[in-house]
């Protein structure tokens, strides 16, 4: 965790380049950080906590939805997300404290919250058996744990597109190569909900259909090499020469009309009833 701190956490400029591409060429036209709200108890007088909120984005797109006298905890590993978060959501959310906090030992007291979130976070998780027992603590007996996460198609063809390039430009014949991404296999659409099954009796599954088409070149490019230090695919980016990359992207939006992406993602709603 501490090199995602140090490097790709830093601040919110990386995370910030992948919440753009999906934003702005998602097929699905309604929004995910909606979706995803739609998708929780909506009591009054709750007390909330996100672990790993990073830009705060889902708050700021849902802050005229909050019910009354939502008690919220934002957190993140990183203070740097911090302050971007609080920077973006100022004053349209009253009260909101924010906290550095380590999923895996979270300092608070138990059975606490009503909701605990982590949103696209957990397959950086190291030691997920003890976040999901940490997560599980804080919670009241009646609490709900609402996890996103993606599924392990997301973004497939970017990696073929970088194969791609690498073998047109030694003059090779281009051919399907398998696809390796471990931070997909650590929790994803297919495999989280027998991890969170293990300390919560009632798991249930909302698939989120998706998928993008983009048009323009310079967006996907801060996309791939946002992921320069935390994919297999993304490493390959140290010997690609990013001017002559975005030339290969430009040729082949212009060629096909537009780069279809896979996106589906889904979100876990875990209790124990």
């Amino acid at each position: 965790m501490f090199d995602l701190k140090s490097r790709q956490y830093k601040d919110s400029s990386k995370f910030s380049a992948r919440i753009h591409l999906h934003a702005k060429f998602a097929t699905n036209k309604y929004p995910w950080f909606e979706w995803v709200f739609d998708n929780m108890r909506k009591e009054d007088n709750l007390k909330v906590l996100e672990i790993g909120c990073g830009t705060g984005m889902f708050w700021k797109m849902n802050a005229a939805r909050i019910p009354k006298n939502w008690d919220i905890t934002l957190s993140d590993f990183s203070e740097g997300m911090l302050k971007d978060a609080q920077c973006a959501i100022l004053n349209s959310i009253k009260g909101i404290k924010y906290e550095v906090v380590d999923i895996e030992n979270i300092p608070y007291e138990s059975n606490t919250y009503d909701i605990a979130m982590a949103n696209h976070m957990l397959y950086h998780v190291p030691d997920r058996k003890k976040a999901f027992s940490e997560i599980r603590r804080v919670l009241k007996k009646d609490g709900i744990f609402y996890a996103t996460t993606m599924s392990s198609d997301n973004m497939k063809e970017m990696g073929q597109l970088i194969k791609e390039y690498i073998l047109e430009r030694r003059g090779l014949r281009f051919f399907p190569l398998k696809r390796e991404n471990k931070l997909f296999n650590n929790f994803s659409v297919e495999n989280g909900g027998e991890q969170l099954k293990e300390y919560f009796n009632d798991v249930t599954l909302k698939i989120y259909k998706n998928s993008l088409l983009i048009t323009e070149a310079q967006p996907l490019l801060d996309y791939i090499y946002s992921l320069s230090d935390i994919t297999s695919e993304g490493m390959k980016l140290n010997s690609i020469n990013k001017e002559s990359f975005l030339e290969f992207l430009n040729s082949k939006i212009k060629e096909t009309g537009g780069v279809i992406m896979s996106s589906d993602w889904g979100i876990f709603i875990s209790r124990n009833k």
